[in-house]
C-alpha cells in the first residue's frame, strides 16, 4: 500500500514537472517569439501627385508638391484643394492643403503644406503671427512665425503666391522647424496634366 501511494506520488510529481516544462516553455514562446500587435494606428495615405496636377491645370498659380522625401516617413494623409469659383478677376483665389504624418520610429508628428494666391494668406492661415525671424531655404528667405503656443511654421510669399508650413496646429505632436525646412527644401512645381 505504502509503495502504491508513493507511485501516486511519483506520478502527480511527475506530471506537475511536465506541466512546468510546458509552461515554461510556452512563456519563452510568448515572450520572446511571439508576434506583438503595433498600438498604433495605421495610417492611411493619399494620392497627391495626380490630384494636384488635376489643381495645377485649373489654378491660377503654379502650385508646389514635395520630391524626394523618404516615402516610409512623409506620408500624405488629407488633400483639399479649393479652385476659382469663377472666371471674374475678384473671384480667382485658389487653395490647395496637404497634411502629412511624419512617421518616426515610436514618433508620430504632424505638417501641413497650404498654397494659395489668396492677398491676405498669411493672415488668414495664421492669424496674427508675425515673423519672429528668416530661414534660408534653398537660396531663398522664409519667415519664421511661432506662435505663443509653441506651434512653429515658416512662410514665403513670391509672385503673388504664398506658401504656409506648418505644424498641423500641433494637435498630437506638431512638426519642428527643422522638419518644415526639410519639407521646404523639397517643394518642387507642379507640372498640370493635359
Amino acid at each position: 500500500m505504502a509503495q502504491r501511494q508513493r507511485r501516486g506520488q511519483e506520478t502527480v510529481r511527475d506530471m506537475v514537472l511536465s506541466l512546468g516544462v510546458v509552461m515554461a516553455g510556452v512563456a519563452i514562446f510568448v515572450i520572446f517569439v511571439m508576434p506583438r500587435g503595433n498600438n498604433e494606428q495605421a495610417i492611411k495615405v493619399v494620392a497627391t501627385a495626380q490630384p494636384m496636377a488635376a489643381f495645377a491645370r485649373q489654378s491660377p498659380f503654379t502650385p508646389v508638391l514635395p520630391v524626394g522625401l523618404p516615402a516610409d516617413v512623409w506620408k500624405p494623409t488629407s488633400l483639399r484643394v479649393q479652385l476659382p469659383v469663377s472666371s471674374s478677376s475678384s473671384s480667382q483665389t485658389a487653395q490647395a492643403s496637404i497634411g502629412y504624418v511624419i512617421d518616426r520610429s515610436g514618433h508620430r508628428t504632424f505638417a501641413r503644406l497650404r498654397e494659395t494666391n489668396a492677398p491676405d494668406a498669411v493672415q488668414t492661415l495664421l492669424g496674427d503671427r508675425p515673423s519672429s525671424g528668416t530661414v534660408d531655404v534653398n537660396g531663398e528667405s522664409w519667415q519664421t512665425r511661432p506662435d505663443h503656443h509653441g506651434h512653429v511654421a515658416i512662410t514665403h510669399t513670391q509672385g503673388g503666391v504664398t506658401i504656409v508650413l506648418d505644424d498641423g496646429d500641433g494637435k498630437g505632436g506638431g512638426a519642428t522647424q527643422t522638419d518644415l525646412i526639410t519639407l521646404a527644401r523639397a517643394l518642387r512645381p507642379v507640372e498640370p496634366t493635359t
